[in-house]
Parts: C-alpha cells; structure tokens; sequence
C-alpha cells in the first residue's frame, strides 16, 4: 500500500519537473528565464514553458547568479488557495496567462543517444502579473499598510 502511494507522489512529482534560471532582468518590469524540461522532453512545447515560467514566477520564484533573488508571488496559504480558484481559467487555451508573455523562444535542442532536452527562453511581464494579481485581491498590493 505504500509503495503505491510513494509511486503515484513521484508520478504526480514529474508532471511538471523543469529547471529554471534568470537570464536577465529586462526594462519595464519583464524578465528573461530560461526552461529545460526533463520529462517528457520531446513533446514540450513554447506553450508549456511558457506556462512553466509563469508559474514558477506564482510558485515558487528563482535564484540565479545573472539575477536578483525573486520570492514567489503567491507568498501565504491564502493567496494560493485565492489563485487555485481561477488557475484552471487562467491557464486555459485563450487564459489571461497569455498576456503576460512578451516573446517566448526555442532555443536549443540538445539530442544524445536516448535523450532529447528542450530549452526555452521565455520573457515574462512580472510587473503586469503581480498588479493582475493585486486587482484580483489575490495578494496584497506592496505599498498596502502605508
């Protein structure tokens, strides 16, 4: 019994393991990330990094030596539950998510004998996705309690 709940958390684990690191903070509160993905690497796709940039920007942030430390935006208990409600949405087919990628490129496949790995740079407007998020009384705004 558990070894079958211990396979099903790694499963469940995988679905969504990339790597991300901050190329550059860009003008106007954008900043270019770069993704690898390692599962299921043939079949990832701009869309997917995309999607992955931004929610590592929601989740969990990123360090990164060419970057300032960036903490997730979704920082308590509450504004994850507050964002889970509209994630489904937020990340459909025609989502909000869209607007908050400014260019997103394929940048390099590196193919061995059995792996593929795709690697993507992916420039998000964070400065939109948080004032997005504090109109939709997600977080609080940064200048709440002043």
């Amino acid at each position: 019994m558990l070894s079958i709940i211990l396979l099903t958390l790694s499963c469940n684990a995988q679905k969504e393991l990339y790597s991300i690191e901050c190329i550059s903070v860009e003008n106007e509160g954008f900043v270019k990330l770069k993704l690898l993905n390692y599962v299921k690497p043939t079949k990832f796709k701009v869309e997917d990094a995309s999607k992955d940039a931004i929610k590592a920007l929601l989740y969990s942030g990123y360090s990164s030596t060419n970057c300032p430390t960036q903490k997730p935006l979704l920082k308590e208990t509450t504004d994850i539950d507050s964002f889970k409600k509209i994630e489904k949405d937020f990340f459909s087919k025609n989502g909000k998510w869209k607007t908050f990628i400014r260019n997103s490129l394929d940048v390099d496949n590196i193919k061995t004998e059995k792996i593929t790995i795709k690697e993507f740079e992916i420039i998000v407007n964070k400065d939109q996705l948080r004032k997005y998020l504090e109109e939709q009384k997600i977080i609080k705004s940064l200048n709440t309690g002043f």
